[in-house]
């Protein structure tokens, strides 16, 4: 009985408090494999600084959650107050810390919902990123309920993070001459959409190499038995892909620093094509920076170029007239993100 089968909904407390294992060290490796499998070509993390692509990290730290809180689990359904607090260096270690804020059980009686404030810092215990993200988990025994079915416990989240609880990096932001863009900060306008284009099909060995990358252990992404079949695609690699797309009219970008609220809105399977476009929100001014904020919602959808769409709606009306994400929708990622200004 020495073989973890992981946590069930019923074995988590409020409250509860662990360190994640196994720290771990990122490097060129794991940015030329990032690159290799979504094309990321976002000038900041391509240079001899050394710089780690944010993504990376936050992969890194969701896998190393995974043993403790998802193994288990049916869906990673979201995300709210991530900021990017330092940067990452290759030669960085990453530990990462968690704490169970909310529990719910789901009125079908078979999961949970497990809400998980996760602090990831690196061996000099500077925080580098932090966030809430909720997870929907497997129960143990279906025919008897917990107390969370009557009494859930749901945290109250912040709905943005403010601008001027932003990050402002050192170091030496992108230039045209590197970037090949011409668009900067000045150039956008909320209100306007960005159409990305460039489409990509996950394949199988692309999206396991992918997870197994990160040491994500997660069962629905290899076990084609327990999944009928059809593995799912952890769904941080649709997030990548659809980052690494949005070069495509943003490439003077400097790299997201947080994430307001972030959705998985529907499965992605091996054989999808994800395209994607951006919808800006917002446009502030960082005074004494030479940066702009812009606030994005990067939309990934499924099977369809949005270009041929402009008025795609993001949202419909189901038969009771509540809203929910087209079914063509496969991410939905309302962040932030450092634009070089003219002055």
């Amino acid at each position: 009985m020495k073989g973890d089968l992981g946590n069930f909904f019923e074995d988590f407390e409020l409250g509860r408090r662990s360190l994640c294992p196994v720290p771990r060290v990122l490097g060129a490796a794991e940015t030329a494999l990032h690159i290799a499998t979504t094309n990321d070509r976002t000038a900041r993390f391509c240079s001899a600084e050394g710089r780690v692509h944010p993504l990376i990290v936050f992969h890194l730290v969701i896998a190393q959650t995974v043993r403790q809180i998802s193994l288990n689990a049916r869906a990673n359904l979201g995300y709210a107050g991530m900021v990017w607090r330092q940067p990452v260096f290759y030669g960085d270690e990453i530990t990462t810390g968690i704490e169970i804020t909310g529990l719910k059980e789901n009125s079908n009686r078979e999961t949970g919902n497990v809400w998980v404030k996760t602090i990831a810092r690196n061996q000099r215990d500077e925080i580098v990123l932090e966030y809430t993200r909720w997870v929907m988990v497997k129960k143990r025994d279906t025919a008897l309920a917990t107390r969370f079915l009557d009494e859930p416990f749901v945290p109250v989240l912040q709905k943005a993070v403010a601008v001027e609880d932003l990050p402002r990096f050192e170091g030496e932001l992108p230039t045209a001459a590197k970037t090949g863009g011409r668009f900067l900060f000045e150039d956008y306008q909320p209100g306007e959409r960005i159409f990305h284009h460039d489409g990509m099909t996950v394949n199988t060995s692309d999206h396991t190499s992918y997870t197994r990358l990160f040491q994500n252990t997660a069962k629905v992404h290899f076990d084609a038995i327990l999944t009928q079949g059809r593995p799912l695609v952890y769904g941080g690699l649709p997030m990548s892909v659809a980052y690494a797309q949005a070069l495509n009219g943003l490439e003077n970008r400097s790299g997201i620093v947080a994430m307001n609220s972030g959705a998985h809105a529907n499965p992605c399977y091996a054989g999808t094509t994800i395209y994607s476009f951006t919808d800006v929100l917002e446009t502030h001014l960082v005074a004494g920076t030479g940066f702009g904020a812009l606030r994005l919602r990067l939309i990934a959808v499924k099977d369809f170029n949005p270009a041929g769409e402009p008025d795609f709606a993001i949202e419909i009306k189901d038969e009771k007239g509540r809203s929910r994400h087209d079914p063509r929708v496969l991410l939905d990622m309302d962040h932030w993100e450092l634009m070089p200004t003219r002055a």
